[in-house]
Order: C-alpha cells, then structure tokens, then sequence
C-alpha cells in the first residue's frame, strides 16, 4: 500500500507529526480522529497522500502504531516506540516524548548549521573577488604598465598568469568546482560520505570533542524519552544506541549493557561503560538511587548540547577572524604586487 520510494521523515516532520497526534491523543481524541484532523489541514502532495495511506490503515487495524510502520517512513526507532505506547497505553507519553526528543535534535541542528553559513559564505565572497582580481583587474593593470614602457614581472606576472590560466580554461575550472560540489552533496548525504566526513573530521581533536559531546546529548536525551514513557532499561538501551547512530558509540553502549546485566544498577552502568564520565556519573548514580533517573538524563542531555554549542561557538570566534586575516592578505599581496612596481614606474617618469 505504501511506496517504498518514499523519502524518511526529516526531523522537522516527525517533531510536526509527534507533537500533534501526542496534544490530540493526551485531549482525548482517538487515534482515527487525529489522522483526520491532520489529513484535513494537509496541504496535498506527498503529505496527503501518506496521512491518506495511515488513515485507511487506522480504520482497519485500530492501530497507530501499525499504521506508522507501514508508512515505511518512519525511522525503526519511532516505530518501536510506537508499539511500545500502544501496549503499554502510553501513546500520548510516547508522542510528546518523542516530540520532545525531535525538538532537540532540531536545535542541534540549527546550531551546526548556522555556525557553519556564515564562514563559508565569507570563504565564497572572498574567492569570488580573489578571482576577479586575477582574471579582471589583473590584465588591466598589465595593459597600463605596457602603455607606460614597463612590464609585470616576479609576483604580479605569477598572478596575471594565474588569470590567464583561469580565463582560458574556465570550463575545465567549471568542471572541477561541480566535482567539489558534487562530492560535498555525497558527504552530506550519502551513507558512504557521512561516514567519510565523519572519518576526516575526527582527525581534528576538536571536532571530535564536539562529535562526542552532540552524541552524548542524544544519548542522554533518547534514554530519558525511552525510559520514562515506560520501556525497560535493556530496551531503552538497544533503541538509544540506534537513535545516536554514531559506530563509536556502540561499544560503549554494548559495555553498558554487560555492566547493567551484571549489577542491575543503570547509573553505575553508565559510569563504568564510560558513557557519562565525572560529574555527570555521579548524577547518575545518583538518579538511579532515587528514583530520578529520567529527569537527571534530560538534564545531562541539556548540559552536554549547552557545552557542544559553546565549542562549537568558541571555534567559530576563533575560525572567523582567521579566515578574515588569510584572505585580506591575499587579496593585500595581490594589490600590492602591483601597485608598488607601477609607483616605482610612475615615480621615475617624474
């Protein structure tokens, strides 16, 4: 019934489509009830055609959870989720912790992507005027140390032929740079090239920070939704380690599973499989002793996003006036390595 062609939900419409159905359900509105209401506010497309798709499957089975596996769009995690609120009769918990969980995940995103815009279009604004230097400006200023008797020689004739170069083969350029594009789409989308990237990047002692603390957060974040909408510790154990989907994680999270089997005591699970280090242990172990568990996760969860989006900020501050000073220099040589030959020119023609 389904096509198995369609794209998975963004984060964006699984947050839309948790938060909805979990106020509607928690007001008293069935399962049926809720998928007509949002099929009614659809706005066509592919967005009608799914909720279509769940509602016929709603009123035949009864089942939303049913109905959302189908759909073959969701991810395998808020399928389970979503069997889980239906056994247990928690599916509104279910839903708004998931919205919940979808709300962070969008911040972190926001955040990455926002602290990375502003130094790539600088990076483009200054390529872009570097290039007109070199094809534009730079032949200009060959035809006037011409016209005065003299010629571009030493640095400014390297960029002239540089210019020159990149004027007579602009298409093979055009070429390479749809290349680079290309292979920054396969990064960002692709399976092969997440994990690539993610291979390049975790050479930078940095990025890796950053990588681990966003991967903790989501840990964190994911065993507070799965545990407090009433899964047990070694199920909440197996979704969370899917939702982090991070290859370094798993190890960690298979020595936390032993641990627990062994104690049955999450928070010093957490604490030996290194998952939750210092501090943050301890208010696990702590929380695991006084029955907190749930609320002392999600504050852990805040704390390791609050301090992924302070490093990623701190490098930001330090990236952007860096890239400022790089390409004002180069931009500086390459006025300079003309300006002062041609002063020399005009200098002795006085």
């Amino acid at each position: 019934m389904s096509d198995s062609k369609r794209k998975k939900l963004t984060s964006e419409e699984l947050y839309a489509f948790s938060d909805e159905m979990g106020m509607m359900i928690s007001s008293g509105v069935s399962s049926i009830q809720g998928i007509t209401m949002m099929l009614d506010e659809s706005r066509g497309g592919e967005e009608k055609e799914l909720l279509t798709e769940m509602e016929q499957v709603v009123g035949e089975t009864g089942s939303l959870s049913r109905a959302i596996e189908k759909s073959e769009v969701f991810p395998d995690y808020f399928v389970d989720m979503a069997n889980m609120g239906e056994v247990t009769g928690k599916m509104d918990t279910v839903l708004t912790n998931l919205s919940k969980h979808y709300a962070r995940e969008i911040a972190i995103s926001n955040a990455i992507r926002s602290a990375v815009t502003y130094p790539l279009m600088m990076v483009v604004m200054m390529l872009v005027i570097i290039i007109v230097l070199v094809t534009e400006i730079m032949p200009v200023f060959d035809r006037v140390f011409r016209q005065l008797g003299g010629t571009m020689d030493g640095l400014s004739a390297g960029f002239l032929s540089v210019g020159i170069f990149m004027k007579n083969h602009g298409a093979i350029l055009l070429v390479i740079l749809a290349a680079l594009i290309i292979y920054v789409i396969a990064l960002n989308k692709s399976k092969w090239g997440k994990q690539h990237r993610k291979n390049l990047l975790y050479k930078s002692r940095r990025f890796k920070s950053i990588h681990s603390k966003i991967a903790t957060s989501r840990f964190a974040s994911a065993m507070a939704m799965t545990l407090s909408s009433g899964m047990d510790v070694m199920q909440a154990l197996d979704v969370s380690g899917k939702i982090v989907d991070a290859p370094e994680f798993e190890a960690k999270v298979e020595k936390c599973k032993d641990s627990f089997a062994e104690s049955m005591d999450v928070g010093k699970a957490f604490s030996e499989s290194g998952i939750f280090g210092g501090l943050y242990g301890r208010m696990a172990i702590l929380g695991a002793k006084t029955g907190n568990m749930e609320n002392v996760l999600e504050k852990v969860a805040e704390t390791y996003q609050e301090e992924a989006d302070q490093e990623i900020n701190d490098f930001i501050a330090v990236v952007e006036p860096s890239l400022v000073i790089i390409l004002s220099v180069i931009v500086g040589i390459i006025l300079l390595s003309v300006m002062l030959p041609l002063l020399n020119i005009m200098s002795g023609m006085i």
